[in-house]
Order: C-alpha cells, then structure tokens, then sequence
C-alpha cells in the first residue's frame, strides 16, 4: 500500500495564510515610512500656521491701536494725561494687546497744513529747475526746525483743524527658528500701521 500524501488544498491554504502575513507585515511597514516621511512637513505646516496667526494677530492688534490713538488725539483730550502726546502713548500700548512689546514699537504723529502735504518736502526755490533743493537754494520752513526737511511734518499731535499722520512701526519676530529662517538676518518682518486724520475744532487753553 503506497503511503498517504498531505493533501494539496492543505499546502495551498498555508502558503495563502503566509503569503497574507507577510503582505500584512509589509503594508504595516510601508505606512510606518510614509507616517515617517510625512510628519515633519505636517509639524512644519502646523508650525507655520500658528506662526503666522500670532504675526497676523499682532498686526491687528496694531491697526487696531493706531486708529483708536488718532480717535482721540482728534479730541484734544488728555485723560488726565500731563499730555495730549503721552495721553495717545497710553492708549495706544494698552490696546497693542499681549503679543506686542510696547518698548520696542516704534510710534511718531506728524502734523501737516493738509492732507496733500503729507510726505511732501518743504517748498523752495528750485533755481536750477533740477528737481533737487541744492545748497543755498531758499526754502520755506514750514515746520520751523530751522532746516530744510524732505519730510515737512512736524513732530506733535497737533492743533484744531491741523492733519496729523499717526505712523506705527514694529519688527515681529517669529517665535521658532522654523519659520524665521525664511526672513533673515534676525528672523523678523516688519509691521506698520498708519492713518492720517483732521483734528476737531478742539477749545485751547
């Protein structure tokens, strides 16, 4: 009598149920590399975003601090300020908000007769027709610092019925190296806020 065979089905099945572990095992390992490869850009991309809510947050915030300044400088009031100038310092560092350092914002009002003045340089005799106030050229010194300026506005908040420009400056700096690498040398981009208003016809003392 020949001697019993193991069955075929048997042998076909056991090599199915092996074949099918190993296939397990090596979708398990090919998720472990994509998760690998995929997560620092998943890190990077979340890091990016709460980077950039903070810059956009603070920017607001800046804005938002600028304009209510020159909503009361227009007033003349000084809120029991020594100053109007230090009155709008107060409101405008208490309405920055956390995310901003009041130190380290930079923050000037310039007065002009009116609002094409803005920016404009003083007016002078251009003798030569060259588009440039050259030495000895005369000018007229329309915020009385006694030089010509590029810039005629005069540092203050102003009187009635004067334009005042209320200009904010202020470098934000990323809080991980992730993010600030992409704006050197210091890891920072600058914020500015600016808005220019007419002062109420205020009483003076």
């Amino acid at each position: 009598m020949r001697p019993r065979s193991r069955t075929p089905a048997r042998d076909v099945a056991r090599g199915r149920r092996s074949r099918t572990r190993r296939l397990a095992t090596d979708e398990r390992a090919a998720t472990l590399v994509e998760f690998a490869i995929l997560l620092p850009v998943l890190v990077a991309l979340l890091v990016g975003v709460f980077e950039f809510a903070l810059f956009f947050t603070a920017r607001m915030a800046i804005e938002s601090a600028v304009a209510e300044a020159a909503r009361l400088g227009i007033t003349g009031r000084t809120l029991g300020a020594a100053s109007r100038e230090e009155a709008i310092q107060a409101v405008l560092a208490a309405r920055a908000g956390t995310f901003v350092d009041p130190a380290r914002l930079e923050f000037e009002t310039l007065v002009y007769p009116d609002f094409s003045s803005i920016g404009q340089p003083e007016p002078w005799d251009d003798r030569n027709g060259n588009g440039v106030r050259d030495p000895g050229e005369s000018y007229r010194d329309v915020n009385g610092n006694g030089q010509w300026d590029a810039d005629m506005g005069r540092p203050g908040a102003g009187g009635p019925d004067e334009v005042v420009l209320y200009r904010a400056r202020y470098r934000w700096r990323f809080v991980t190296p992730l993010v600030g690498a992409f704006f050197p040398p210091e890891g920072a981009i600058t914020i500015a806020a600016a808005t220019a208003v007419r002062n109420e016809p205020f009483p003076t003392e």
